[in-house]
């Protein structure tokens, strides 16, 4: 029996599989049309092909879903390749047919104008590009392969999805089905939600630790500065190069006994290097006023090995710290 069909659910894999995602994503397609066509007009704006494709074209050659489908009989005049995943790949990829035996995670067919072959990789560091590449077995001659792929984000997908709910067309059958899809991923694939605002980001760390990113790229020159440190829960950062005090400002992400709250951390003398540089700069930290919270982190370390790290005392007035040889260290507190 299908897969599509509702009532034929895998039953040997997890929900947490990609596989039950792709199902899932591909029977509410199936069923809420305002959803299709949400998806239709996303696949529109980031096709970079030559060749476009009219709505009313695609809905008057009426359409098919299928999922885990191999080397299926592909004769459409075209064949576009879609990936569904967490990021913008950013990366110049060119589809052509593969000897590989394929089978796709999504098929969609619109009569006998087009074909979308869909791979859905919820992690976008798991993309096998050759898995984009529809494959040449059963495959027309005839048939024509777009040579960009088109890369659809999640994170968009569920934006569209919210903005649905909200629309008085939208009837009781199908907010429930885009509701219950939502749910889905909200339990099982979480780290694919929007990172807009910090209340999206339920108190997930994952997600409290994404959207930190996407702030740090807003605010970034090149979003290539962009770090992440896991020691002393310092998290995301932007590299600051041409600064040689401080070399990182991040943004770590603390929790209190009943909330969260964000700080600015400047690591001023991280190195040695830094040190110099930054007590040749005769600084004073005196003027900081009381929303900072100034403290030492003098440690000895060789290479990326901290041997040994030196207990810090809490003081707001940093400059009693200036003639010593420990190094001070800022942070900012963000309620």
């Amino acid at each position: 029996m299908d897969r599509l069909n509702y009532f034929n659910p895998y039953q040997t894999k997890e929900p947490n599989h990609e596989d039950q995602l792709t199902r899932a994503y591909l029977v509410l397609l199936k069923h809420s049309f305002h959803s299709f066509s949400a998806f239709l007009s996303y696949v529109n704006k980031k096709n970079e092909n030559e060749n476009k494709f009219e709505f009313i074209d695609l809905i008057e050659s009426g359409w098919s879903f299928e999922t885990q489908i191999q080397n299926p009989d592909i004769e459409t005049s075209f064949v576009a390749s879609i990936l569904i995943t967490d990021d913008d790949l950013n990366k110049q990829i060119e589809i052509n047919a593969s000897g590989r035996n394929a089978r796709y995670d999504g098929i969609i067919t619109f009569g006998s104008l087009l074909t979308f072959v869909i791979e859905n990789k919820p992690r976008s560091q798991n993309v096998w590009f050759d898995q984009l590449n529809p494959s040449r077995n059963n495959l027309s001659e005839e048939t024509q392969i777009l040579k960009s792929p088109i890369v659809l984000e999640w994170k968009e997908i569920i934006n569209h999805l919210n903005l649905l709910k909200s629309i008085d067309t939208i009837n009781g059958f199908e907010k429930i089905m885009i509701e219950d899809f939502l749910n889905y991923i909200d339990s099982k694939f979480p780290y694919l939600n929007p990172f807009d605002n910090f209340v999206l980001c339920k108190s997930n760390t994952e997600l409290l630790k994404r959207r930190i990113k996407n702030i740090l790229k807003e605010i970034a020159i090149d979003e290539n500065s962009i770090g992440y440190h896991n020691k002393n829960d310092f998290g995301y950062f932007i590299k600051t190069p041409d600064f040689d005090a401080i070399k990182k400002i991040g943004l770590p992400l603390k929790q209190d006994e009943n909330d969260w709250r964000l700080e600015l951390s400047l690591n001023f003398g991280d190195t040695q290097s830094q040190a110099k540089s930054f007590y040749k700069r005769d600084p004073n930290l005196s003027i900081l006023n009381d929303y900072w919270s100034c403290y030492t982190n003098f440690h000895l370390s060789f290479a990326s090995s901290n041997l040994i790290w030196f207990q810090r005392k809490e003081n707001n007035k940093s400059s009693s710290y200036l003639g010593s040889a420990e190094k001070p260290h800022a942070t900012f507190i963000i309620l």
